[in-house]
């Protein structure tokens, strides 16, 4: 493995672990979950070799972790039935398309007289 590949590993493998120190802040359970399974996978895949298999493996590594990063809040009880989220900023995607006003005329509500 080239120098260069090896480092982008290392560099995407730390990212990982930095992501799940952030997205399951003190919820030691899942900490550890998450950081064995991080592990596991790695360590399951130490032994290949082919450059172009490695580039691939390290791409999904990076989709995990955006995925990891932008999807998954934490949810914890406040109170019997209660619970907060605690949602980072990354989270917080606006992830609505922007229409121009010309283009929506066809989507405005009518109401039951036919009026706009």
């Amino acid at each position: 493995m080239g120098d260069s590949l090896r480092r982008e590993v290392l560099r995407v493998f730390k990212q990982l672990h930095r992501t799940r120190l952030k997205t399951f802040e003190g919820d030691e359970y899942a900490l550890q979950v998450v950081r064995d399974k991080i592990n596991n996978e790695y360590r399951k895949y130490k032994n290949v070799t082919n450059q172009a298999a490695i580039e691939e493996l390290n791409k999904f590594a990076q989709e995990v972790e955006h995925e990891v990063r932008t999807t998954v809040i934490q949810a914890f009880e406040t109170a019997p039935g209660r619970v907060a989220l605690r949602i980072t900023p990354d989270v917080l995607v606006d992830n609505m398309p922007y229409k121009n006003q010309k283009d929506n005329k066809s989507s405005k509500v009518k109401t039951k007289d036919g009026k706009d």
